[in-house]
C-alpha cells in the first residue's frame, strides 16, 4: 500500500518513498518529438531528461505544442512566440519541482509535438481552439471562462438585475457581459441599480417596501402606471450595458463629487474605479456583438505580418500563411455561441495588450465578401 502525505489540502506521495528506474527510448521514431517510458512508476529524472532532449530540436519560432499520452490523447496544450524556450521552461520548472499538478500527468506524456505558425495571434487562437475540442488535463487557467459571471434581468413582470454564471445563461434572452468573476458582476450590479433605482426584494408587495421607502428603488409594485413606467426604466438600464450612454458617465461623476463634498472618500474611489471597468465593459461589449455580427479584418505586424479575416466569428482567410489542418478542427460547420465570444475575448486581450503592433477593422456583413474579394 502506497503511504501518502497531505500537504496544502492534496494528496502528495510520501518523498522519502524511492521509486524504481526504468528505460526511457523513442517510442514513435516516425513521429516528431515522441517521448516514452517503458517501467511504470519509473523516476521522474529520466522523462525529464527525454523531454528536455526533445524540446532542444523544437524550432524557435511561434506556434503551439502538444504533449499526448500512449494512446493519443492529448494531456496538455500551450502556445509560445518561442516553442524552444517554452518547452525548456517546462523541463525547468519540473526539473526543479515546481508545480506538483504538472508532476500528475507528466509521467503519462508519450509525444511531444509541434505546430508552426509564424503568428502569435493564430497562435492564440490555434490553442484556445484545440482546448476547446479537446479538454486536455493539463490545462486549468484556459477553462476559466467557465466560471465567468454575467448580468441578466430576471423573466419576470418586473425583471430584476441578477448576476449570474456561465451555466444559466442559456435561461435568458440578453446577457451582459461577461465578467471574471461574481465580484466584479456584482459591484456593476450594485452600479446600475443605483442609477436605475431597480427593484431588488424578492417578493413583489402590493404596498410597497423599505426600499421604495428609502427612495432606493422606484416602487413599480404600488400602481399600474408605475409598473409601466418601470419596464421602461429595465430597456434603458439593458441598453446602457450594451452600448455608450452618456447620462451615466454624468450620473457617476455627479455622485463621485456628491460624496467627496461629503468626505465620504472611499465610496468616491470605488465609483472612480467603476467608471473604468463600465468604460472596459462597453468597449468589450461593442467589440464582441461586432464580431459576432459582422466581419473583421485582423493585422499583425512585427517579425510575423499577417492579415486574418473573421465572419460572424469564424476564421475565413489568412494572408502572410497557411490555416493549419489536422490538429485543428475544422470550421466549416460553424462554432458554438461560446467558443465565438471567447474567441472574441482572445483577440480583443491580444489588441490591448500591446506587446505587438496589431490593429483591427470592422467591416459590414453585407460587404465583407465584396470587401475581401478586391484584395
Amino acid at each position: 500500500m502506497k503511504e501518502l502525505t497531505l500537504r496544502k489540502g492534496r494528496q502528495s506521495v510520501d518523498p522519502k518513498k524511492r521509486f524504481p528506474t526504468g528505460k526511457v527510448e523513442i517510442a514513435r521514431r516516425s513521429a516528431p518529438g515522441a517521448v516514452d517510458a517503458s517501467a511504470q512508476g519509473e523516476s521522474l529524472a529520466l522523462p525529464i531528461a527525454a523531454f528536455q532532449s526533445r524540446a532542444a530540436s523544437a524550432p524557435r519560432a511561434p506556434g503551439v505544442y502538444l504533449m499526448k499520452d500512449g494512446d493519443g490523447r492529448i494531456l496538455y496544450v500551450g502556445k509560445s512566440i518561442d516553442i524552444r524556450s517554452r518547452l525548456r521552461q517546462h523541463a525547468a520548472s519540473l526539473r526543479a519541482g515546481y508545480g506538483e499538478r504538472n508532476y500528475r500527468w507528466i509521467r503519462q506524456v508519450r509525444e511531444l509535438s509541434w505546430l508552426e505558425t509564424n503568428s502569435e495571434l493564430y497562435a492564440l487562437l490555434l490553442e484556445d481552439q484545440l482546448i476547446k475540442a479537446h479538454w486536455p488535463a493539463g490545462n486549468v487557467r484556459q477553462k476559466e471562462y467557465l466560471e465567468y459571471a454575467w448580468l441578466a434581468f430576471s423573466v419576470e413582470a418586473l425583471p430584476r438585475l441578477q448576476v449570474i454564471d456561465a451555466r444559466q445563461r442559456g435561461q435568458f434572452d440578453a446577457v451582459f457581459g461577461p465578467f471574471h468573476d461574481l465580484y466584479h458582476a456584482r459591484d456593476m450590479a450594485d452600479l446600475v441599480q443605483m442609477r436605475f433605482r431597480l427593484r431588488t426584494c424578492a417578493a413583489v408587495r402590493a404596498e410597497g417596501c423599505l426600499q421604495g421607502e428609502m427612495r432606493k428603488c422606484s416602487a413599480p409594485c404600488r400602481t399600474a402606471e408605475a409598473a409601466e413606467r418601470y419596464r421602461g426604466t429595465v430597456a434603458r438600464a439593458a441598453a446602457s450595458l450594451q452600448r455608450h450612454d452618456p447620462w451615466f458617465f454624468r450620473f457617476i461623476d455627479y455622485t463621485i463629487l456628491r460624496c467627496s463634498r461629503n468626505r465620504e472618500f472611499e465610496r468616491a474611489a470605488w465609483l472612480h474605479a467603476m467608471r473604468h471597468r463600465y468604460c472596459a465593459l462597453i468597449r468589450r461589449q461593442d467589440f464582441i456583438e461586432h464580431f459576432k455580427r459582422h466581419g473583421l479584418v485582423v493585422r499583425e505586424g512585427g517579425r510575423w505580418e499577417n492579415t486574418f479575416y473573421f465572419l460572424h466569428g469564424r476564421m475565413i482567410r489568412r494572408e502572410g500563411g497557411e490555416l493549419l489542418a489536422g490538429e485543428a478542427p475544422a470550421e466549416e460547420g460553424g462554432l458554438s455561441e461560446w467558443q465565438i465570444i471567447d474567441r472574441a475575448q482572445v483577440i480583443w486581450a491580444w489588441l490591448q495588450g500591446g506587446r505587438i503592433s496589431g490593429a483591427a477593422a470592422v467591416i459590414d456583413a453585407r460587404f465583407f465578401r465584396a470587401e475581401i474579394a478586391d484584395r
